[in-house]
């Protein structure tokens, strides 16, 4: 037993210092899906960010590649440039948002903040400061942070998403009000701590490791997909293999767990904490720039789910929340409603997702350049 201990070392060390060495070098080793984000990072103040001045690529929902740039303060932009607390020659739109309005999935030219530039840069400069779960306390707690350093806006388009009510219910605070970033509520054992260290060092530095992770990631999707094509022929009562692949990923799409509570009652009374730290933090968020003299509006969209099976309670729910404390409202829910609702949410998604593609991402473009004075 010692003896074939000693071997398995003395092969795992060969292996690791031979990966070291010289497959570490070679293309086979990439493995981007892998690759630590060092570009986001945790925030003291308002749970977490994008680093300042990032030009990188990286790969989204596990298979589409896009390119990330950030600017002087981290917001994401065309560019890296600097962002002076104020711009005398422009007037300044501030888009607040989570991962729609980040724009995942998509390069800057056909996320929102890029299309609105395109529109309105001659007179306007557009700062994206929306990041992938966001949520109403980090929305309040960053823009508060830039308006106290300084910084100056004179409009702010405040994108609600489905999914915020959601993200709301697990921000956690200190006593003193901060909020806690993920590393700080998280509770892990110390056993798993160094179980999973020891697993990603050897996945990092070992030729075997790394060819058993990859096999494991790819039968876990096949696996994946497999139950989600078994579910859905279920749901459309026709056999498995008469169930095409654009069945399985509109499926996909449309049954998104943390957006049924938009129509169905009991998900609905799951999330009322979410919706009253929500309604808490927007109020003070709305508050904070009527302070400061920052016109503002509070815009809801629709995800797939919502299209396809309709919503009783996340438009309405924001629309009266907006009357009563006199706030400008706007729903883009007319622009996504089609007669054909497969076939719309194919053409202005992206595939086997909930967010917008480019085409999905010039709707709501077009709304709000309808709908507000600029």
């Amino acid at each position: 037993m010692k003896k074939i201990l000693l071997i398995l070392i003395i092969a795992l060390s060969i292996d690791i210092i031979l990966s070291n060495l010289v497959l570490k070098k070679t293309r086979y080793w990439e493995n981007v899906a892998w690759e630590k984000k060092w570009w986001r990072v945790p925030s003291k103040i308002y749970h977490h960010d994008l680093l300042p001045n990032t030009d990188q690529f990286e790969i989204w929902g596990g298979k589409i590649k896009q390119r990330l740039i950030t600017n002087s303060i981290g917001f994401r932009d065309k560019e890296k440039r600097i962002i002076n607390k104020v711009n005398p020659e422009k007037k300044r739109i501030l888009l607040i948002g989570d991962s729609f309005i980040e724009g995942s999935g998509l390069n800057y030219k056909d996320t929102l903040a890029g299309q609105l530039e395109s529109q309105l840069g001659i007179k306007f400069e557009i700062l994206n400061s929306a990041v992938g779960s966001y949520s109403p306390s980090i929305y309040y707690k960053k823009t508060k942070y830039y308006i106290d350093e300084g910084f100056k806006f004179d409009q702010a388009l405040v994108f609600l998403d489905v999914s915020d009510i959601y993200d709301e219910m697990f921000i956690k605070f200190d006593d003193e009000g901060n909020i806690l970033t993920y590393e700080e509520t998280k509770n892990r054992p110390l056993p798993k701590k160094i179980f999973y260290s020891v697993g990603r060092f050897l996945r990092d530095n070992s030729t075997i490791f790394r060819f058993l992770n990859i096999l494991s990631d790819r039968t876990e999707l096949t696996k994946n997909y497999i139950k989600l094509k078994i579910k859905t022929s279920k749901d459309l009562n026709t056999g498995f293999f008469e169930t095409k692949r654009d069945d399985v990923m509109f499926h996909r799409m449309t049954h998104i767990d943390r957006g049924f509570w938009t129509f169905d009652e009991d998900k609905f009374n799951e999330v009322k904490i979410g919706l009253l730290q929500s309604e808490k933090y927007l109020k003070k968020l709305f508050e904070l720039l009527k302070e400061n003299n920052i016109e503002s509006t509070l815009i809801v969209y629709p995800w797939p789910t919502q299209i396809f099976y309709g919503d009783e309670y996340h438009e309405i729910y924001w629309k009266n929340f907006s009357k009563k404390y006199e706030i400008n409202f706007l729903s883009v829910y007319d622009k996504f409603q089609k007669e054909n609702k497969r076939d719309f949410i194919f053409n202005n998604f992206i595939y086997g997702d909930i967010h917008w593609n480019s085409n999905g991402t010039s709707l709501v473009k077009d709304k709000v350049l309808e709908t507000l004075k600029f």
